[in-house]
């Protein structure tokens, strides 16, 4: 087959080691960075999987860490790895023709172990009283308690495995160590108008800004309008100051109120309010009134200096 040369052979030459050059520096950044990862989250030596009667506990599966989690999911390791993970312990239980996988997710601390588990879950499941929270089908049970995100799955779908998926997965639970409480700030969230199961921690990129990190999110109703509250509590004022002016800068439009909070008309996310005190700043996306957020941003702050 014909090819057309455009490089003459010395810079061809000099392309080609510059392109190993750069694929070796990838890399040495990519071992630098799962190294930074691993000394400080290390995995945990051992996940104890509790007996269960009848059926033969198979482990299989090595330990995946963040250097190879995608060999085991794949695509979906990007988000994980984005929620602090750290390790995945993987067992199987069998007994005849059935299988049941138990996956646990270990995560950095509490906050992000919840965070995945409320970026995957959805606000119609049949929920249960399963650590922090979890939810069930006959085919899994899944939950989250403390640095811990857990599925239990198997390809059957009956009745009668539903409920062996059940008490494995309570089995399960009880043999982790770990806060049986969400995140502490999800709890400042006023109660009324609540959408239930709406908390979610969001790692970072909130509403696509890569400043926007670490934010906490509740969404309500009130009466035919929908919004959405939510905090980030960065280290200082002023980094707060600058996540409210860098979100300023890149708006259509923006007005101060006479109390201090900021309307801002977004090109991709539309109408939102903003309030920052001290280190905190408060938001709302959708359809409020600036006397309703305001009461909201009053019994969070009281709520939050009471933890």
């Amino acid at each position: 087959m014909f090819r057309l040369n455009l490089l003459p052979d010395n810079q061809k030459n000099t392309f080609m080691k510059n392109r190993g050059l750069v694929k070796v520096t990838l890399a040495i950044f990519w071992i630098a960075v799962f190294y930074i990862h691993a000394m400080a989250y290390p995995p945990e030596p051992n996940v104890s999987f509790p007996e269960m009667k009848g059926y033969k506990i198979v482990q299989e599966y090595p330990v995946y860490v963040p250097d190879d989690l995608w060999d085991y999911i794949n695509g979906g390791a990007d988000a994980y790895l984005n929620y602090g993970f750290t390790d995945l312990h993987i067992a199987e239980y069998v007994k005849g023709e059935t299988t049941i996988k138990v996956e646990v997710y270990h995560h950095k601390d509490n906050v992000y172990a919840f965070g995945m588990y409320a970026l995957e879950r959805g606000p119609d499941y049949h929920f249960i009283k399963l650590g922090v929270q979890g939810y069930a089908e006959n085919s899994l049970v899944n939950f989250v308690k403390g640095p811990w995100y857990v599925k239990v799955s198997t390809y059957n779908d009956d009745e009668e495995t539903g409920k062996e998926l059940l008490k494995l997965a309570t089995s399960m639970e009880k043999s982790l160590k770990g806060e049986n409480t969400r995140p502490e700030v999800l709890s400042s969230f006023p109660e009324e108008g609540k959408i239930l199961n709406s908390e979610s921690f969001i790692a970072s990129s909130f509403l696509g800004y890569s400043f926007l990190n670490e934010v906490f999110t509740v969404s309500y109703r009130n009466g035919d309008k929908s919004y959405k509250m939510f905090v980030l509590i960065p280290g200082t004022p002023e980094e707060a100051e600058k996540n409210v002016n860098d979100l300023i800068s890149r708006a259509k439009s923006s007005k101060v109120t006479d109390d201090g909070s900021v309307w801002i008309e977004d090109p991709y996310n539309g109408s939102i309010l903003m309030r920052r005190v001290q280190n905190k700043v408060f938001g709302c996306i959708g359809d409020i009134d600036i006397k309703l957020f305001n009461s909201n941003v009053e019994h969070m702050l009281r709520a939050i200096k009471n933890d």
